[in-house]
């Protein structure tokens, strides 16, 4: 079963290409999540994602409420995590936008980063690119309606996005391979 990238929610065919956009309706309706709502999404332990605001890689809530850009940061986050160390993804992020409590200084804001990522990887999976200069000219199509807040902004966005993508790849390979590797073990290596 396919999930939304960062999330335990089922995707439906084509819906992981609308990233974020597949959460609006939870904003609209609430004025926030609570920490128990977001752990139910991601699938996550909620010390988890305290431990994440107190090390400053996710904004802290306002008035116990999560909002668009911390539910996008987690799941970026949560996306990443099994193929690469939680202080490089954080580093990554801090590349990109700067400190987490602070959006003046980011490129481009965390949900239309989770939902550029998503179309990525849902490209790249669904055309199955391994190769990172094919994933660079998938990126670069998706980019080409970014407008830049300075010059080499779009630069630097495409190489981090390049590497979450291959993070995630690589994590959807492991994923693969230990399910391979359970059904062996069933067999009884």
């Amino acid at each position: 079963m396919t999930t939304l990238p960062g999330t335990v929610l089922p995707a439906q065919e084509g819906n992981i290409r609308y990233g974020f956009a597949n959460f609006a309706p939870l904003f609209i309706a609430t004025r926030g999540l609570t920490l128990s709502q977001v752990c139910e999404i991601a699938g996550l332990e909620p010390t988890t994602v305290q431990n994440w605001i107190k090390r400053g890689w996710v904004a802290h809530p306002e008035q116990k409420r999560y909002h668009e850009p911390h539910l996008a940061r987690i799941l970026v986050i949560n996306m990443l995590r099994k193929g690469m160390q939680l202080e490089k993804i954080a580093c990554l992020l801090r590349y990109i936008n700067g400190s987490a409590d602070d959006r003046n200084d980011d490129i481009i804001p965390d949900s239309e980063l989770y939902s550029r990522l998503c179309t990525i990887v849902d490209d790249v999976l669904l055309q199955n690119i391994t190769e990172a200069d094919a994933v660079r000219a998938c990126i670069a199509g998706t980019l080409t309606d970014y407008s830049e807040p300075y010059p080499g902004a779009k630069e630097k966005l495409s190489a981090a996005l390049t590497v979450m993508t291959l993070t995630y790849i690589a994590s959807v390979i492991i994923t693969k391979a230990e399910n391979l590797f359970d059904s062996l073990s069933a067999e009884r290596i």
